[in-house]
């Protein structure tokens, strides 16, 4: 047991703290309510007014409900495959480092930009709230298909990085159009910076080695 929970220690912590803050929450088993959607849920605005705590909150949040339980499906998933065949600690600055970057650039580079120049949509997705940890749970898939031999990496991965792609273009609005617009587009930005980080994780790890041995 104690190699088991040492092995899979990001996936368990994130596991833990999701299923911590969903009975906090209450979204367990009902929707999130509007008052903790505003307390702890994440809006490119947000980097403009410097509420950066939203960043990190907004990852251990999910919507509630059927949305709750697949994000712990995906976690086991994506982020356990991710660890198994890479390191906790790969796993976990995947996870961690891709969200937050997926989230300043799909803010910076996207709605905010739109948003500034009068773009209705830009504003819409600028000042909506979302939460979830989608953005990391993809980052951990991208790392996954890239640990896959040649030419699997290239074929499951652009398989995957088509169907987001599909996904946001044929986006089917069932709530809010900001929020749903903002989770496709961190998907599609996140799938691929977690399929490049092993390239950067080897590079770095490269370096080290020579630092060490030199």
């Amino acid at each position: 047991m104690k190699a088991f929970i040492k092995r899979f220690l990001f996936t368990i912590t994130m596991l833990g703290l999701l299923i911590l803050v969903a009975f906090l929450t209450n979204t367990h088993g009902g929707q999130l309510s509007a008052a903790w959607l505003e307390r702890v849920g994440f809006a490119p605005n947000d980097l403009v007014t410097l509420n950066l705590e939203r960043l990190f909150t907004s990852a251990v949040v999910t919507s509630g409900g059927r949305v709750f339980w697949e994000a712990l499906g995906m976690i086991v998933f994506a982020v356990g495959l991710a660890e198994w065949r890479t390191s906790s600690l790969r796993a976990a600055s995947t996870f961690w480092g891709v969200h937050l970057l997926t989230l300043i650039l799909s803010s910076f580079a996207v709605s905010l930009p739109l948003h500034w120049a009068g773009v209705k949509i830009g504003t819409l997705v600028a000042l909506s709230r979302d939460v979830g940890p989608s953005a990391g749970y993809f980052a951990a898939l991208g790392l996954v298909a890239a640990t896959l031999k040649k030419p699997w990496h290239w074929i499951v991965g652009g398989v995957i990085f088509t169907g987001l792609a599909i996904s946001m273009l044929t986006i089917s609005v069932h709530g809010n159009l900001g929020m749903e617009l903002s989770a496709d587009l961190a998907h599609l930005i996140a799938f691929p910076l977690g399929w490049l980080s092993l390239g950067i994780g080897k590079k770095q790890e490269a370096s080290l080695k020579k630092e060490r041995a030199g």
